[in-house]
């Protein structure tokens, strides 16, 4: 969305004081508000994944409520997630492989497609209703090719009764309109280091808002390790997502939502009788809010997938909870996400239903979905 003309409508999505028209706080404990961003800054600019854990934590306490580039960015719902499963693992998927839903948070992740024991070529099916008139549609498809994980990604969303308003403040909006964001990209994940990956995906963005619209791309880039602890059960991932620019929309040229993660999941699951447990987490830094930590944890038993996580940002915190059906090559999945204020409108909310469907069956050496 273009940040000029829905900047209220932005800051009031979040529910936050701004959005109706109050100053931003300035007053005591701002210097070490100052501080705990500048500590999350340090932390993504020289790349320290237990200073940027320790810089998540602290947020809530130190940050200022509202980030001073919240609704300066344009095409927001490049940052909203893909599907049912990381809605319901709170899309902490960075250093996840085994879903596609992860591909959409880290290229890299797509390496399981050409590793060691995965699935065949899949097709997903998944659509969302969210909060504040949000809808998102989306299709993604992988597979293996020459050594390489291969996807394909289309993504649809929309969002109604936007309050437009000009350049100069205005009790009354201009005008109430609509957006209308497509994505459509591809993404190459290569396997590395026995258990991780690199990956890169590009894709074309078309906005339209209203009356204007606007063509663009953006490159994600991503790479997953494995980690020399717990005999080797822990792998790291590190994804900077929407690099990129847009054309002209209206009068001015939208900024894309870039973001940056690190993050830590287990290689392969734990093992608990007939059930086997997943679990991963990330810090995400979005351009326009301060950072957040996102935990998941699925638990799985025959055919039943059953999952949890949590967010925590600034000030706020949202609880996501799920359940799969996998049954031979189908797999059907559901999610809710739960947040105490419904007044903010958290985009990342409320309900997902997706549909997968396994093509073919996987040459010997393929890394299991």
């Amino acid at each position: 969305m273009n940040g000029a003309w829905v900047n209220r409508v932005g800051a009031r999505s979040r529910g936050r004081p701004e959005a109706v028209g109050h100053p931003p706080y300035h007053g005591q404990g701002n210097r070490s508000r100052l501080l705990g961003w500048r500590l999350v800054r340090w932390a993504f600019t020289s790349g320290g994944m237990v200073a940027m854990l320790l810089a998540s934590a602290a947020g809530p306490a130190l940050a200022q409520e509202v980030h001073p580039k919240a609704g300066k960015y344009s095409v927001t719902l490049l940052n909203v997630g893909l599907g049912p499963v990381g809605a319901a693992l709170s899309e902490g998927l960075t250093a996840w492989q085994r879903y596609g839903d992860a591909v959409y948070w880290n290229p890299a992740a797509a390496s399981y497609l050409a590793g060691s024991a995965g699935s065949g070529p899949t097709l997903t099916l998944s659509g969302a209703r969210l909060l504040g008139g949000v809808r998102q549609t989306a299709l993604q498809y992988g597979t293996s090719w020459r050594g390489f994980g291969l996807t394909l990604q289309v993504v649809y969303g929309s969002v109604g009764d936007i309050e437009v308003y000009g350049e100069e403040p205005a009790p009354e909006p201009l005008a109430i309109g609509t957006a209308h964001d497509i994505s459509a990209g591809i993404g190459l994940g290569l396997p590395v280091l026995d258990g991780g990956g690199i990956g890169v995906a590009v894709k074309g963005i078309y906005e339209k808002l209203h009356l204007a619209d606007a063509f663009g791309a953006a490159v994600d880039v991503g790479v997953q390790v494995p980690l020399p602890v717990w005999e080797g059960r822990l792998q790291a991932g590190m994804a900077v997502r929407n690099l990129g620019s847009m054309g002209a929309l209206g009068q001015e040229r939208p900024r894309l939502p870039w973001s940056m993660a690190v993050g830590v999941a287990l290689a392969r699951p734990l093992q608990w009788g007939e059930w086997s447990l997943d679990a991963g987490g990330d810090v995400w830094k979005p351009a326009d809010d301060w950072a957040q930590f996102r935990l998941g944890v699925e638990a799985a038993w025959d055919v039943l997938r059953l999952r949890l996580g949590t967010r925590q940002g600034e000030g706020w915190s949202t609880v996501s909870a799920g359940i799969g059906f996998a049954l031979s090559s189908w797999r059907l999945d559901y999610a809710y996400t739960y947040d105490p204020d419904p007044a903010r409108q958290f985009l990342g909310g409320r309900q997902r239903l997706g549909v997968s469907l396994e093509l073919g069956t996987r040459q010997e050496g393929g890394r299991r979905q």
